[in-house]
């Protein structure tokens, strides 16, 4: 484990900065810089043995003075940023590229001016951060994020092997990160111009949609559920989490109001405090997800989210983790204060091809927001999911703790049980297999079983023949589901040692023979890991 590396005694609580007059120097190089007319500066390490090393600039447009990072850090060759280059009261107001290597920085990364009245900037009205393959972005402060807004881009735009990492000192410099270390930093937060119940008609129509983000006060919201905030591809966010504004625990990405221009793929969430991903509104649709040890829900969603989820693979930390996927309408909060719970429009996304390994752990054992569950719908959302398992059985053989429900309909919540019981088209199951002692949860207004609703049957009082190929196996030791100590969705499926009759392909998030998480995604395997998986072999 990394716990076990060299530790960099003094780094993980001295100032970084960078020659720009943020603060304290630390082990800065003698530089030769050559600056091109356009503001790009290449940063020439002359300190030996480091080669060419180029810091990102950018000119100041209020003092027409070029801004850069400096050669510094443990090794002398990443690349240092103090406040005066960019920080939560200097937010980057032009375009900036990051290029390849390890980037420090002293304060937060904000891209764009925050509006929280009249008018908000349009797609491509704000400035671009482009990141290159390869970079890393490393945060020395428990409390400083990555806040993209309305109207700016990050353009992250990784490599299966050239991997974009934003992630904690302790991770990315002294090496003393554990596996399930979080709150090392903030996480990301993407404020977009989509669609979110949070606003009235009236002011979506005017186009004068303000609604405040978690983390420092910065606002989200608008018309345009097509909207692009930029690119997320091979993209990992490490060790976040952590409090940036009281009571704001920030999940790894936040997508609030993300429209559907916005590219999310193979992108991974690994140990975070609070949720991986938490949408907002929007219908930003990210595809090739993984979602590795969030202690809270790995994929959670509200406020009118419609956006498209495909291959998602979770994995609950052996002794932590709440849901795979938590889905509301409306947050609870709003639903105490008097709000209707179908407040439109209805969040009612589609999740296709998931893959959720429980760990079964109970809050009570020392889970920090819950039980390790699967999937809860409540606060009248819907949800389509589509080829997908839920398995405890893990959970069971490795560690001896018996399953938590797989699917459950909030019956404290009758807006989401009717519209199931209603078969509402945007809340189907097709293609679920359920692998689990304690496969569902609760019942429908009519009295009828949320099991018998999963696998389509017909009662005396109504007929839920629209789910169909769902199927349910309540042995909580089996091992006919998945590849044996993998991830990997097996070739059949068994329930005793019997075949259940389903065609295997159509379910799961990963098999061996297409797995879209090599190479690039960290903690699968063991020679791109802190510590093997829980339950590998």
């Amino acid at each position: 484990m990394k716990a076990n590396r060299l530790v960099l005694v003094g780094l993980a609580v001295a100032g970084l900065a960078a020659c720009d007059g943020g603060g304290i120097n630390l082990n800065v190089e003698t530089n030769d810089s050559s600056c091109q007319g356009d503001g790009a500066c290449q940063v020439n390490n002359t300190g030996g043995g480091g080669g060419n090393t180029a810091c990102a600039s950018y000119t100041d447009p209020l003092t027409a003075e070029l801004v850069q990072g400096s050669l510094g850090g443990p090794t002398g060759t990443q690349c240092v940023y103090g406040p005066n280059f960019v920080g939560a009261s200097k937010p980057l107001t032009v375009d900036v590229t990051i290029p390849a290597g390890t980037h420090i920085f002293s304060d937060s990364l904000f891209v764009g001016q925050d509006v929280s009245s009249g008018t908000p900037p349009a797609e491509g009205e704000g400035p671009t951060l482009t990141i290159a393959p390869g970079a890393t972005l490393v945060f020395q402060n428990p409390a400083d994020y990555v806040l993209i807004t309305r109207g700016a881009k990050i353009i992250a735009d990784g490599q299966p092997t050239k991997p974009i990492v934003f992630t904690s000192f302790q991770d990315a410099i002294s090496n003393t990160a554990g596996a399930n270390d979080v709150q090392q930093w903030g996480g990301m937060v993407i404020n977009g111009n989509g669609i979110t119940n949070n606003c009235t008609d009236a002011e979506r129509e005017a186009n004068n949609c303000h609604v405040t983000a978690e983390g420092q006060p910065s606002t989200y919201g608008g018309n345009n559920n097509a909207e692009s905030s930029g690119i997320l591809r091979y993209v990992i966010v490490k060790h976040s989490g952590f409090e940036v504004a009281p009571g704001d625990e920030l999940n790894g990405i936040t997508f609030n109001a993300v429209g559907s221009g916005t590219v999310v793929e193979n992108v991974e969430v690994y140990s975070t405090y609070d949720d991986g991903m938490e949408f907002f509104g929007g219908a930003v649709s990210p595809k090739n997800v993984v979602v590795l040890y969030a202690r809270d829900d790995s994929l959670d969603y509200s406020d009118g989210y419609v956006g498209t989820i495909e291959n998602a693979l979770i994995i609950h930390w052996e002794t932590d983790g709440n849901r795979c996927i938590e889905g509301d309408n409306i947050g609870s909060g709003r639903s105490n204060g008097g709000e209707p719970l179908d407040t439109a429009p209805i969040s009612e996304p589609t999740v296709i091809r998931m893959t959720c390994i429980n760990s079964n752990m109970d809050e009570a054992d020392g889970g920090t927001h819950g039980d390790s569950e699967g999937v809860i719908v409540r606060q009248g959302g819907k949800l389509r999911l589509q080829n997908s398992i839920v398995y405890t059985g893990y959970g069971l053989n490795v560690l001896g703790k018996p399953a938590n429900e797989s699917f459950e309909i909030d019956d404290s919540d009758n807006v989401s049980r009717q519209f199931a019981q209603d078969m509402d088209p945007a809340f189907r199951f097709t293609n679920v297999l359920l692998a689990s002692a304690e496969p569902t949860k609760d019942s429908l207004p009519n009295g009828d079983s949320i099991r018998s609703w999963v696998l389509g049957e017909v009662t005396a009082n109504a007929d839920y023949s629209a789910n169909t190929s769902n199927f349910i196996i309540d042995d909580d030791a089996n091992a006919g589901v998945l590849v044996p100590g993998t991830f990997y969705t097996a070739a059949s499926f068994t329930d005793g040692g019997v075949d259940i009759g389903a065609t295997a392909a159509d379910y799961g998030a990963v098999t061996s023979g297409d797995d879209w998480t090599s190479p690039w995604a960290f903690g699968l395997r063991p020679d791109n890991a802190d510590q093997p998986l829980w339950f590998a072999p």
